[in-house]
This record gives structure tokens, C-alpha cells and sequence, in this order.
């Protein structure tokens, strides 16, 4: 590829491609991760875009003024950045139900240092952050993703007037799921040490002389590593099954970016 030979055009079209892609590899699952390098993201973005530019065909009248292309830029980039976190949302998910999971197991004030983000998180929620990262990359999300960007481009070409504000409602539907599959995740743990509860409750009606308190803590911690450790193959298999290639995740995604067409 002679770069030396590229027109005004080309290059402008390369530009707003490359602000898409770091756009999305900001937000995305596993390239978001503060161990990822800024170079690295920066690079990979750079290698996407030389191969998809030779690939695409601008949509009308390019801009040419300094303002025209800098609004194309961010407007490019934010879109990218919603594509990747409508994607990590469902991480955010996954590190919800691992909260939600150990407030009754008794750790709710046991948190560890997450590397990825630089913050505290539950030890719950970043055991089960990180089994859904790896599984991740095992059904080969890093894949699917290079091929729903490229997909990006035929249902939203580079120059074409992007309605970003009619993805908002989406974004939030999104959001709102986050919640939902927290929940879904979550319940059969917390239903059983909830019923857990109810039964040490009536024990200590029935046999006041138990200390329950002494009784309780170490069985629930019990039962919820038990449950944990029963409940991941189910867990695993679920998140796989999510983000393959026919997923909910993608199939969300591509209805983003349908709904901006």
C-alpha cells in the first residue's frame, strides 16, 4: 500500500475510520483494561483502520474544512465509544450479580483491588469478571468484534450525518438489562441463603439457648462457596452462549446501529 500516493480524500477517510475504531477499543470489553497499553490500543487501531480504509467507500461529499473533519472526528469516536460500552455493559452485569451474591454470604465488606480499573470491587464480582473475560476470548469476542465494526461501516458509512441522540434510548435499554441480568444470575444463590435466613430464624425460636449469630456466618460462607462452585459450569456455559457469535450481546449491538441508519 503506497501511503504516499493517497488523496485529501483517503486520508480524511482514514482519519475518521481510525477515531471509530480507538473510539470502540476505549470502550470495549478487555481492550478497555488499564493493562492494555495506550500504545497498544492506539496501534491497533491504526493496523485496523490501513485495512479497512482500502475497503470502504466514503458516503457523500467528504468534508474538507478544519471543522467539518473535527466534528466528523468526535462524532466517529463517540460512536465508537458507545458501540464499547453497550458491549461492556454486559461485564458490568456479570460484576453486579457477583455483588449482589456476596451481601448475603457475609463478604460484603471484604472488596480487592481491581487492576483493570484501579478501583475496589467485591471479590465476588471480579471472580466473575474475570471468567467472563476470558470466556471472552475463548468464543473469540475479539473476533466478533473486528467483524461488527467492519459491519459498522456498510450500515453507518464514514461521512454520512450520524443521528447519535436515537441510539440514547438503546444505550439506556441497555443499561436497564444490566440490572435484569445481575438479577438472573444472581437469584438461585441468594434465593437458597435466603432460606437459609428463614431457617435459622425458626431455630432460634424453637432452640433459643443456639447462638444463631455464631451459627449463621459460617454456614452461609459455606453454602455460598458450595453454590459458587456448583453453579459455575452452568455460569460459564450461560456466558459463552452470550457472547458467541449468535449472542444477545451482538444481536443488541447491531440493532444500535441499525437504529442510527
Amino acid at each position: 500500500m503506497d501511503l504516499s500516493a493517497w488523496t485529501e480524500r483517503q486520508l480524511i477517510l482514514f482519519v475518521l475510520v481510525f477515531m471509530r475504531n480507538l473510539g470502540l477499543l476505549i470502550g470495549a470489553p478487555f481492550f478497555q483494561s488499564r493493562n492494555i497499553p495506550h500504545t497498544l490500543r492506539v496501534s491497533l487501531a491504526l493496523f485496523l483502520a490501513l485495512l479497512l480504509v482500502p475497503l470502504l467507500a466514503a458516503a457523500g461529499t467528504m468534508p474538507l474544512t478544519f471543522w467539518q473533519v473535527a466534528f466528523q472526528m468526535g462524532q466517529e469516536l463517540l460512536l465508537g465509544i458507545m458501540m464499547g460500552y453497550i458491549l461492556y455493559l454486559t461485564i458490568a452485569g456479570i460484576q453486579l450479580a457477583g455483588q449482589i451474591i456476596e451481601v448475603p454470604m457475609g463478604f460484603g465488606m471484604v472488596n480487592v483491588l481491581d487492576p483493570q480499573t484501579g478501583g475496589q470491587m467485591p471479590i465476588i464480582g471480579q471472580l466473575y469478571q474475570i471468567v467472563a473475560v476470558w470466556l471472552f476470548l475463548l468464543v473469540r469476542g475479539d473476533h466478533l468484534l473486528v467483524k461488527v465494526l467492519t459491519q459498522s461501516f456498510k450500515l453507518l458509512p464514514v461521512g454520512q450525518p450520524l443521528a447519535l441522540m436515537r441510539g440514547v434510548p438503546l444505550v439506556l435499554r441497555t443499561f436497564a438489562n444490566l440490572f435484569i441480568l445481575a438479577v438472573q444470575i444472581a437469584i438461585p444463590i441468594v434465593g437458597v441463603l435466603f432460606l437459609t435466613n428463614v431457617g435459622l430464624g425458626v431455630l432460634a425460636k424453637l432452640i433459643p439457648q443456639i447462638n444463631v449469630f455464631f451459627l449463621g456466618f459460617p454456614l452461609k460462607v459455606f453454602l455460598g462457596i458450595l453454590l459458587l462452585i456448583l453453579s459455575l459450569p452452568v455460569f460459564t456455559r450461560w456466558v459463552a452462549e452470550l457472547f458467541s457469535a449468535n449472542g444477545r450481546v451482538w444481536t443488541e449491538l447491531l440493532r444500535f446501529l441499525q437504529a442510527l441508519g
